[in-house]
């Protein structure tokens, strides 16, 4: 399942810019923490309770549980920044991507660049140029890329 997306709407973009997409994360970072603090305490304190009564053996699980938790946020922590962009520079299309923390910038000529749909049961988009190619769209719904995909065709049109 994915998380829930979000897109910057093309029409209130500058010209020379188009959409910036991002994953909709529900908690900010000081969230995640509050939330996990308050789990790990209340967690912890039931399982305390439980052991001081003589039921022990719920401590471990306790324990196994906020590490699962902790583990869980991290990986939400690691991808809370990804983003893709696109822009129009000159006679360059560039492509910014940031995923699970690592950065990548790809130019292609505006001339010989290519859209395309390379998954169509996912509806994955791609930019194609000289045996060079980067996926894309990986953050937006159906109806989304649609949009996305029609104004990316004009704009690259457009030139």
């Amino acid at each position: 399942m994915k998380p829930t997306q979000s897109v910057t709407t093309v029409a209130t973009l500058a010209p020379d810019y188009l959409p910036v997409t991002r994953r909709n994360d529900s908690f900010s970072p000081s969230g995640r923490r509050w939330f996990f603090r308050s789990i790990v305490f209340v967690s912890l304190a039931i399982a305390s309770l439980w052991a001081l009564n003589g039921a022990w053996y719920v401590l471990p699980f306790s324990v196994l549980e906020v590490v699962v938790l902790y583990v869980a946020l991290k990986l939400v922590e690691r991808h809370s920044g990804d983003f893709e962009s696109i822009q129009r520079s000159g006679d360059r299309i560039l492509v910014e991507q940031r995923r699970h923390g690592r950065f990548s910038r790809h130019e292609f000529n505006r001339y010989r660049v290519q859209l395309v749909v390379t998954d169509a049961a996912r509806g994955q988009l791609a930019m194609r140029s000289h045996g060079h190619e980067v996926t894309f769209g990986e953050f937006l719904s159906n109806d989304q890329r649609f949009v996305v995909t029609s104004e990316l065709r004009r704009f690259i049109k457009s030139f």
